[in-house]
């Protein structure tokens, strides 16, 4: 593997060589289309109302498909670097599945709107497969979309089908010989009738052995009779992944413990890990204009999915004499069966009091989720010495999975319905001042029952009724639900100075029902519930200048988690705030180079906490309290039949984190240095890149069991070819 990325590595230099003589021959004139960027006359679809991001009281950010090609990106993950205040990690970050925070708190997912995953843990990896571009609402989004996590929402936006006729294929190839196979085609099916399609393969020997592969496929149909504008889409996900869920331990000592001085390709995961997942989904939209003054939206979709599961879970680092073992392993095996429906229906009337103008939503959503949750955990040997790791462990087959009071198990039906009644109104007094009010009321109903008749355990448990001492378990016909109504809200302003500088200020709050496969013990519990205030100044000059800065306070109350001890799960419930500055810059010096750059400030503290109340005050685990990243491009000229050569580079930074809420360790700062190379033609794209260039070890995020750290890769390098056929 080794030999394979130098020869990778020497072949991108040999090309960036080799384009620099092809200069020598003279400039020619170019056309120049250099990614960005937020532009603040730029509507988003997360806002609902196609409002310019310029005139919402809150900070949206916007990523190209154009900026992420040209990072080498081919999922989510990778374009964290573009959004301030967004890094991966938070509680239960398992590896096999996307797991974000925001200005210190979680985030949720939509897909076109629409929510996309069940809840926020168990998730899965989302591709850049068909997206035309990437959403994030920072903040509270519940009075736009009712349960969502109330760090922001991040929406991924599918490319439509269109008349014109379109057809592309690409391949790319990096290190531990990831593949990426994608290709679309696109164009009039017949009149009024569009149709489209994008695949995408991926395989990966992975870092760590983290072996992985992806299969995806989109097929849309646009249908255009009078009046509307009709989606259709069908959508297959096949995901396997190999988790490691505990990295590298920590140190057993030190003031903080910081990761213990293991190289990073250390192996303590079991080799029979596994995450698979299966996802259907149909998706369906119209857009009615009903005349100049009305548009109703109907949205609905239907998930189905199923994922098998085994993830490590715990683990300790003992000392005997000179030598450190490994124990207190174990391995839980997890199967989920998933149904998700939602619909909901969007009047939209644009329309004037005298002159005040409106542009005013009201809407009405129901969900309703339902699955089967089953899970037993096994004890796995000791590794005797981590330094030179044996995984005693030889198949499966052989370990003995169990689920009884000292081993975390469940084996139960999950439900939940939720309805929502909402109002938004964006309210234009002249050019200068701008008003938004959003309010929606929500009812949320969760409901579980056992399976099986299992232990009481403190992965399958609820609040007996009438209350005990003691906690109860789930037992077949004793349903266990719980029933809440919430109110969220959001209120702001815009203020334009001048045609180019505007402050803005808001407020929004959020509410978020405890309902995941991964906790059914956290059904009963009491809503989570946050909050942001946010005050900032945008900044605009023609094309070649944006620049967004605002302080933020977030709160978020009532967090249910869990932590891992003598292997069984403990429930917690704690709260904090987050205060924070960030800034994003988008700059034009000239017409062939752009630079973009962000640097968020924060501090998150822990408010609440009766489990370890002394620990209020401490540091929030996973927040840094500074990320900063910078990412610069550069066109230059070549003859006319060559196209141009496009030269781009960055530096990606977050500052320490505690892991822990009693500050006991420390995951370590982290930098990385990337570049990337591209000769671009009219139809086609030779695109070159290492990232990571001085392999520095760095750690990604701390594992989700809380007992390590999860190492980022080295050095890697990826060579991209993308074909427009027309």
């Amino acid at each position: 593997m080794r030999a394979t990325n130098k020869l990778h590595y020497a072949a991108l230099l040999s090309g960036v060589f080799w384009s620099a003589a092809v200069l020598a021959e003279g400039p020619g004139p170019i056309i120049v289309n250099a990614p960005t960027t937020t532009s603040f006359d730029q509507p988003s679809d997360v806002d609902k109302l196609g409002t310019a991001i310029g005139d919402i009281p809150r900070s949206i950010q916007i990523i190209p498909r154009a900026l992420a090609d040209e990072q080498g990106a081919t999922q989510v993950r990778d374009v964290l670097r573009d959004v301030s205040g967004l890094t991966q990690g938070g509680q239960f970050a398992f590896g096999f599945y996307d797991r974000f925070n925001l200005r210190g708190l979680n985030v949720s997912f939509l897909s076109d709107g629409l929510p996309d995953g069940t809840s926020d843990l168990g998730g899965y990896v989302h591709s850049l497969t068909g997206v035309e571009r990437v959403e994030v609402l920072k903040g509270p989004g519940s009075a736009l979309y009712g349960a969502l996590e109330p760090g922001g929402t991040i929406n991924l936006v599918h490319a439509r089908p269109s008349d014109a006729f379109s057809a592309s294929v690409g391949e790319q190839y990096g290190s531990y010989d990831t593949t990426t196979t994608t290709a679309s085609i696109n164009g009039k099916l017949a009149d009024g009738i569009d149709g489209r399609i994008d695949g995408e393969y991926q395989h990966s020997d992975g870092f760590r052995g983290q072996r992985g592969k992806t299969a995806e496929l989109y097929g849309s149909m646009g249908f255009h009779p009078a009046d509307h504008d009709i989606l259709a889409r069908l959508e297959y996900h096949r995901i396997e992944a190999t988790p490691d869920s505990l990295g590298l331990p920590f140190a057993p000592s030190g003031k903080p413990a910081l990761p213990f001085g293991l190289p990073r390709e250390t192996r303590l995961y079991t080799p029979f890990a596994f995450a698979d997942q299966t996802i259907k989904r149909a998706f369906l939209s119209d857009a009615w204009t009903v005349d100049d003054h009305l548009i109703v939206h109907l949205r609905g979709a239907y998930t189905d999915r199923d994922v098998d599961l085994a993830r490590n879970g715990g683990g300790k680092l003992t000392a005997a004499g000179a030598t450190y073992s490994f124990n207190g392993r174990q391995l839980r095996k997890q199967s989920d069966h998933i149904h998700d429906f939602v619909f909901l229906a969007e009047p939209t009337w644009t329309f004037a009091t005298g002159s005040i103008s409106h542009v005013l939503l009201t809407g009405a959503d129901v969900r309703r989720v339902s699955g089967h949750t089953q899970r037993s955990t096994a004890d796995l040997p000791v590794i005797a010495d981590v330094h030179d790791p044996v995984i005693p462990e030889t198949s499966l087959a052989a370990l003995d999975f169990l689920c009884d009071a000292g081993h975390s198990c469940n084996d139960a039906d999950l439900d939940a319905t939720f309805y929502g009644l909402y109002a938004i109104d964006q309210i234009g007094f002249g050019d200068r001042l701008k008003i938004r009010l959003s309010a929606r009321q929500n009812w949320f109903e969760t409901r579980a029952e056992g399976r099986s008749a299992i232990p009481r355990n403190p992965g399958s448990e609820h609040v007996c009724n009438p209350p005990q001492t003691t906690t109860c378990a789930y037992i077949p016909g004793e349903l266990v639900k719980r029933n809440d109504q919430t109110f969220s809200w959001d209120v702001g302003a815009v203020y334009s100075v001048t045609p180019g500088l505007s402050l803005f200020s808001g407020y929004s709050s959020a509410a978020y029902p405890i309902f995941n496969t991964e906790e059914p013990q956290s059904v009963g519990q009491v809503p989570e519930k946050g909050t942001q205030i946010e005050a900032g100044l945008r900044a605009q000059q023609g094309s070649w200048l944006s620049l967004s800065t605002s302080l933020f306070r977030t709160t978020r109350r009532n967090v249910f988690t869990i932590l891992l001890v003598d292997g069984l799960d403990v429930p917690q419930v704690f709260s904090y705030r987050t205060k924070g500055w960030e800034t994003d810059l988008n700059l034009r010096p000239t017409s062939r180079w752009t630079i973009l750059g962000n640097l968020t400030l924060q501090n998150a503290r822990l408010t609440d906490y009766p489990q370890n109340p002394g620990q209020i005050g401490n540091h929030v685990p996973t927040v840094p309290w500074m990320l900063a990243n910078a990412w610069t491009s550069y066109d230059l000229p070549l003859p006319d039949a060559l196209g141009k050569l496009q030269l781009a580079g960055g530096v990606r930074y977050r500052e320490h984190e505690y892991t822990d809420a009693g500050q006991t360790r420390l995951l370590p700062h982290a930098t990385a240095v990337d570049l990337s190379a591209a000769w671009v033609r009219d139809r086609w794209t030779l695109r070159g890149g290492i990232q990571n260039l001085f392999d520095r070890t760095n750690y990604a995020y701390s594992a989700g069991t809380g007992s390590g750290a999860i190492p980022d890769q080295g050095r890697t390098v990826f060579v991209s070819f993308v074909l427009k056929a027309f």
